[in-house]
């Protein structure tokens, strides 16, 4: 019974709340059903005979007026209407003689009929001198009215007379009644009001003791808690009660003394530890912040601390709050979901500029989750890495690349230019300097087609690249691309098939740049391609949602790629020979894979690289939103120039 008294108490107080309230509202209900009951009835029989009433006087109208018919015109016709008027009125009195139930009613009936029957008598006799039709002289006419007017119509008036009176009796009951139930209605409302009244007082009585029994408890206990967490930990709850509030009471004091003994025992290796991490973090020359699952910063050093100071002060408290871009607060988000986010790319757009002592620095984000930071839960740390230096020896480089491409185009078009025309006159030119010109001139347009490229790098890092928007059928891309290389493929003894698996390849964008994508595909899969290989351009439509993506993809049946450098083949000068020994062979600028990438990116699609058919070999796949080809109009088709069919 201990276990439950502070349950049981509260049961059996909401018991007798309920009780009160249902046995309050079943009498207002038994009350005001026996008194709608007794008004109805009471109003059902006043109106019926108030009915009654009405139809006797039209009767006695009626028969009046026939008997002041045979006085005018037809006798005998007259005769007629009174006698049917006179067996309605029996009939209506039969039925109203039936539903009265009081004395006075009865009485007042009984003075109708003696009323009715004077009034016939004197109908009777007034009939009698009218004799058959037309034997009225106009003396015994005159004599007849006048024995109508001074007997027969106040006889009339007399029997109208008692059916009003009925008639107004019924409506003085009706009255009676509606004044009855008013006066029930109020003194039930009384009641009610009374024992609502009652019910409340003792409800509030009830809710007092029940709140003093349980709030002076709970207050205790949570100032007891904040005592504990302030540093209190000899602070102890009384005991009044055996009940739950008692129970919690003593697991609170056993809690307490448990603490108090890992405190004594615990807080010296506490506090080292404490100290260990503190120092270790501002020992690390990067801003770092630790972030608990809930999106609080947990702990930070002091790089940290400078860089939050210089941009929002020392308020902030939530990871919302910090002064990260949306894509940057998106990893950290992510990190806090268990989520490892990706390393950073080696290209410094992703930077975050904050001013230190008047100096702009350029801090790259990185965001780790924290495994079981609270049991299974994940926390993050957030590194700001000062790569100031290393971005400034970036646009250096990158300044460094637009010089020298825009310095070499020119000499380089003056000597494509000659080669070309000393390529005219090769009638005087024997095959080994026939071989050794045209050897020349491919060399140009490859030395041409990097300088290009690092002109395109130089206009994406400058924010600069402009594509066309035009509608585009792939299909001719692909045809141009092979018109260019499908010779270099020969002659290395590589096939190179086209395989369409969709009936249409239309897509909105710059013709020219995407050509320049999958040339760059192709010229990668053709340096990595052994002998005897195999390089294989797919197309494909797929539903993505509501629109329709054109997937294209290049692969070769060269030695590969890691799956670990699969994500950094788009970086910019990246190679996978430089991370390998041995691998140095290919020669190459790293950027064309970049270039891909932004290009691909700006049209609103996405590229990626996977390993080849069959586990060998490198795949190379991007996504484009394609045209639907009901929406096609050969006017607006604008195709690659200088497409053709190979």
């Amino acid at each position: 019974m201990n276990m439950h008294r502070l349950q049981t108490r509260f049961v059996l107080a909401g018991c007798l709340l309920v009780s009160t309230t249902v046995a309050c509202g079943l009498w207002s209900a038994w009350t005001f059903f026996r008194l709608s009951a007794v008004v109805d009835v009471a109003l059902q029989e006043s109106q019926e005979t108030i009915d009654l009433a009405g139809v006797l006087e039209r009767t006695l109208e009626r028969e009046d007026d026939a008997l002041v018919l045979a006085l005018i015109e037809n006798p005998a016709s007259a005769r007629k209407e009174v006698q049917k008027q006179r067996e309605r009125f029996g009939e209506v009195f039969e039925r109203l003689q039936a539903i009265l139930s009081h004395d006075q009613e009865k009485e007042m009936a009984r003075d109708l009929w003696q009323q009715t029957m004077a009034y016939r008598a004197a109908g009777d006799k007034l009939l009698q001198k009218t004799g058959r039709p037309g034997a009225l002289t106009e003396p015994d006419r005159t004599a007849a009215l006048t024995q109508y007017q001074q007997h027969v119509n106040p006889a009339q008036r007399k029997a109208l007379a008692a059916c009003e009176k009925l008639r107004e009796h019924n409506f003085q009951t009706m009255k009676e009644a509606g004044i009855k139930a008013r006066d029930e209605a109020l003194r039930a409302t009384w009641i009610v009001a009374l024992i609502s009244v009652a019910a409340l007082g003792f409800s509030t009585f009830v809710s007092i003791r029940l709140a003093r029994a349980v709030l002076r408890p709970v207050h205790e206990l949570t100032d007891s808690v904040e005592a504990l967490r302030q540093g209190d930990f000899e602070r102890r709850v009384r005991i009044d009660s055996a009940d739950e509030l008692g129970q919690l009471a003593d697991g609170f004091n056993r809690m307490a003394q448990t603490l108090a003994e890992y405190r004594s025992s615990s807080l010296g290796e506490l506090l080292v530890a404490k100290t260990t991490l503190e120092a270790t973090l501002d020992a690390l020359p990067d801003a770092v912040i630790v972030i608990d699952p809930d999106g609080n910063l947990a702990a930070m050093n002091s790089p940290a601390r400078l860089v939050l100071r210089n941009t929002r002060g020392d308020e902030i408290q939530r990871v919302e709050e910090l002064p990260l871009p949306p894509e940057h607060l998106a990893a950290v988000h992510q990190a806090l979901r268990g989520q490892t986010t990706p390393k950073p790319h080696t290209e410094f757009n992703r930077t975050i500029d904050i001013s230190l002592a008047g100096n702009r620095r350029k801090f790259l984000p990185l965001a780790v989750p924290i495994p079981h930071f609270t049991p299974k839960r994940f926390g993050a740390v957030l590194v700001l890495q000062d790569v100031t230096d290393l971005a400034r020896l970036d646009e250096l480089r990158s300044e460094l690349v637009g010089v020298a491409s825009h310095e070499l185009k020119t000499p380089l078009t003056s000597v494509r230019m000659n080669l070309l025309l000393l390529g005219e006159g090769t009638a005087n030119l024997n095959a080994r300097q026939q071989e050794i010109l045209a050897t020349a001139i491919t060399g140009c347009e490859e030395l041409g087609a990097t300088i290009d490229e690092l002109l395109d790098l130089t206009r994406i890092e400058a924010g600069q690249l402009r594509l066309a928007q035009d509608r585009i059928d792939f299909l001719e891309v692909i045809d141009h691309a092979l018109l260019k290389l499908r010779p270099r493929f020969d002659d290395a003894r590589i096939t190179l098939e086209v395989l369409p698996d969709c009936c249409s390849a239309l897509v909105r964008g710059d013709g020219a740049r995407l050509g320049i994508v999958l040339a760059n595909l192709l010229t990668n899969a053709l340096k990595y391609t052994p002998r005897n290989g195999r390089v294989s351009i797919r197309l494909w439509s797929q539903r993505d949602g509501a629109k329709e993506n054109l997937h294209v993809s290049v692969t070769d049946t060269g030695p590969g790629i890691p799956p670990e450098y699969r994500e950094r083949v788009f970086e910019k000068f990246f190679r996978v020979e430089h991370q390998r020994s041995g691998d140095g062979q290919v020669r190459g600028t790293g950027i064309g894979l970049y270039l891909c990438r932004e290009i691909i990116e700006a049209h609103g699609g996405k590229i990626w690289c996977t390993e080849g058919q069959d586990g060998a070999g490198t795949g190379f796949t991007f996504v484009l939103e394609q045209i639907p080809e009901a929406v096609k109009r050969d006017d607006e088709l604008t195709p690659t120039p200088g497409a053709a069919r190979a």
